[in-house]
């Protein structure tokens, strides 16, 4: 897990037990803004109450962010409003997923991120901190680590003010970049034109990727869980708890014992499949500029300009439905399934 290494490398390098290899950013451009970072992480994650989504329960809600943008954009609002008053399950959180997974799942449905691709684009695992302390504004902070990268800090992070009514405004944003990683990625040998696009990639992915978790958290408070399962697992091993106490680790005895792993239920499943099953059926539809579906045509008479008249034959038309195709998908029924869209408003921040 990707908050197992956050703990374990912040808090060695802190108590200054780590070498350059364990962690190349806090020994090749170390200052006290980079400290007081690591120290406000640490805290906030030995805070967290810590969500696991496997590929399918975060798969499962970037798809209903897909089904919200159109309807968002042709109103000129935010997907996120659509969820409502989010209600955090603690102060602190912490979510985290498989990127890697994501993206492959985000082109093989054909997302609309990824209509310009010809391959899945991501790797690694992303996570969200999301800090709910202070009230006027909710801290963001979202860490990546693609596959065969040792370094975790964020390139950015993310602010969303409070209105005064205490409702977060998705119009007032604010991201601060993280001046260690420009440093970082400098000595690395990015150009600035990489180091910027690097920003930019952190920024969108953050601001994109937030909905997986605030959608977590509407189904977290919904009747039937908007049909996710959680189960809740240990963090640490025993042996790595026994190793922690024996050399004085007080940053992973500090930590939260256990952690929620997400996945999707009969439900949920059941609402994946037919709609995969729809967007398959349209795109076969438009690939292959399909008429019709088959029917009967009376018979009738077809009237020309020169006067002409002729009588045509009763007859069938169009193409036949494809077998393979599912006609119906039991989904979820329509009253018991949380996010039936079409009652619903956009909340308002003003």
């Amino acid at each position: 897990m990707l908050y197992k290494d956050l703990i374990a490398t912040y808090g060695s390098s802190l108590s200054g037990r780590s070498s350059l290899e364990d962690d190349m950013v806090w020994h090749l451009v170390p200052s006290d803004e980079l400290t007081r970072f690591r120290r406000y992480a640490l805290e906030a994650l030995q805070q967290a109450k810590v969500y696991l989504l496997d590929h399918n329960a975060a798969n499962y809600a970037d798809t209903l962010h897909d089904a919200l943008q159109e309807r968002a954009q042709a109103v000129g609002s935010q997907a996120m409003s659509y969820l409502g008053e989010i209600q955090f399950p603690a102060k602190v959180t912490w979510v985290e997923f498989d990127y890697r997974e994501l993206a492959v799942a985000r082109f093989e449905r054909g997302a609309p991120s990824t209509a310009h691709d010809d391959r899945p684009i991501g790797s690694g695992v992303h996570g969200f901190l999301i800090d709910d302390r202070e009230v006027d504004h909710l801290r963001i902070t979202m860490f990546a680590r693609p596959d065969g990268v040792r370094a975790m800090d964020p390139m950015s992070f993310m602010r969303l003010n409070r209105t005064g009514q205490g409702l977060l405004d998705y119009e007032d944003v604010k991201f601060e970049f993280n001046p260690s990683m420009m440093r970082y990625r400098a000595i690395c040998g990015d150009s600035e034109e990489a180091i910027e696009a690097r920003r930019t990639i952190h920024l969108i992915n953050t601001g994109s990727e937030l909905f997986i978790p605030c959608a977590l958290f509407a189904m977290l408070v919904s009747p039937d869980l908007g049909g996710i399962i959680p189960s809740e697992s240990d963090t640490f091993t025993a042996k790595e708890t026994k190793t922690a106490r024996k050399f004085g680790k007080s940053w992973i005895l500090g930590a939260q014992k256990s952690h929620l792993t997400i996945r999707i239920g009969p439900q949920a499943a059941a609402h994946m499949a037919e709609r995969t099953a729809r967007l398959e059926f349209e795109r076969q539809t438009l690939e292959a500029r399909n008429g019709p579906v088959r029917h009967w045509v009376s018979e009738h008479e077809r009237h020309y300009r020169s006067g002409k008249v002729v009588l045509v034959k009763g007859h069938h038309r169009g193409q036949a439905p494809d077998p393979n195709l599912p006609t119906r998908v039991m989904g979820p029924k329509r009253e018991e399934f949380e996010f039936d869209l079409s009652e619903v408003v956009p909340s308002r921040t003003d």
